[in-house]
């Protein structure tokens, strides 16, 4: 899932912890789309799962609450968020020379990370 989905759930759950239901409702996302991006983030450590015994029949509501590392991670797409991308057109020139260079290298049937690794040893050593 898209880096924007999962700090988009990290900010919900931050604010308050919700359920599986409440979440796919507030994203209006089907709740199998819901799972998978909550399993996701379980997985990478950015959000955990508690039952929560209700008075209502039934199975517990599942709770989601933000880790420590999931607060982390929000911190810091806000930070990188904030910040913007300035390239001048001289910046853009070069990354295209530079892509072009790397597709001739490619044709050329050599790998262009290993060129580039030979390159720095001969700047190294040189």
């Amino acid at each position: 899932m898209s880096v924007e989905s999962k700090a988009k759930l990290l900010d919900e759950i931050r604010r308050e912890p919700l359920g599986v239901r409440e979440t796919a409702k507030r994203f209006r996302k089907r709740p199998e789309t819901t799972i998978s991006l909550i399993r996701e983030m379980e997985d990478e450590g950015l959000l955990e799962t508690s039952s929560q015994r209700t008075r209502k029949k039934g199975r517990p509501k599942k709770v989601l609450k933000p880790t420590i590392l999931g607060v982390d991670y929000l911190r810091t797409f806000h930070r990188l968020r904030s910040k913007t991308l300035r390239a001048g057109r001289n910046d853009l020139e070069k990354a295209r020379r530079d892509a072009e260079y790397v597709n001739r290298l490619i044709a050329r049937g050599i790998d262009p990370y290993q060129a580039f690794v030979e390159l720095n040893e001969i700047v190294r050593t040189g």
